[in-house]
């Protein structure tokens, strides 16, 4: 009888290690990305819900009555929002707070995620057919100092209040 060395097929040790150490590496790769993913993540998130609040305040400013006679200062219906009479000669702004369900009030509460400030610019000094501009800046979180604040989000609307 002859009996041979039968080769036994499989992976030798030094093969497992050597995969084992290419898996590894890759994972501390991916785990590396992962916390700058969640802030992204995070971030866009946040912007989302800031350019709802924005959509929400500026279609209640146009949907604000125009006043008789045309021009007159107003408040919007939903948020309160005091719209200066035109034309505007001096910057008026006007701070409100938003809580993460859409809830908002004048000011800080606990609850409160956003900050939106409101600021209708200047349009000069006499009455002209010239339209109401309204800039408006949402940072977060909203305890924050704005000009310190982790996220901030702009727009610019005009509205046609003659």
């Amino acid at each position: 009888m002859n009996r041979g060395r039968r080769r036994i097929k499989g992976f030798s040790l030094i093969e497992v290690a050597l995969a084992l150490g290419v898996a590894a590496f890759c994972m501390v790769a991916v785990m590396g990305l992962l916390p700058v993913g969640v802030q992204t993540n995070r971030l866009s998130t946040s912007q989302t819900a800031a350019s709802h609040i924005f959509t929400r305040v500026i279609a209640d400013l146009r949907a604000t009555p125009i006043t008789t006679p045309r021009g007159l200062e107003a408040t919007s219906l939903e948020y309160h929002i005091v719209i200066p009479a035109n034309p505007v000669s001096t910057e008026k702004i006007q701070v409100l707070y938003f809580a993460e369900d859409g809830t908002f009030a004048d000011s800080l509460q606990s609850n409160s995620r956003f900050r939106l400030t409101v600021t209708f610019l200047v349009n000069g000094t006499t009455p002209t057919r010239s339209a109401t501009r309204v800039y408006l800046k949402s940072t977060w979180p909203a305890a924050a100092d704005p000009n310190l604040a982790a996220g901030l989000d702009e727009t610019f609307a005009a509205l046609s209040r003659n």
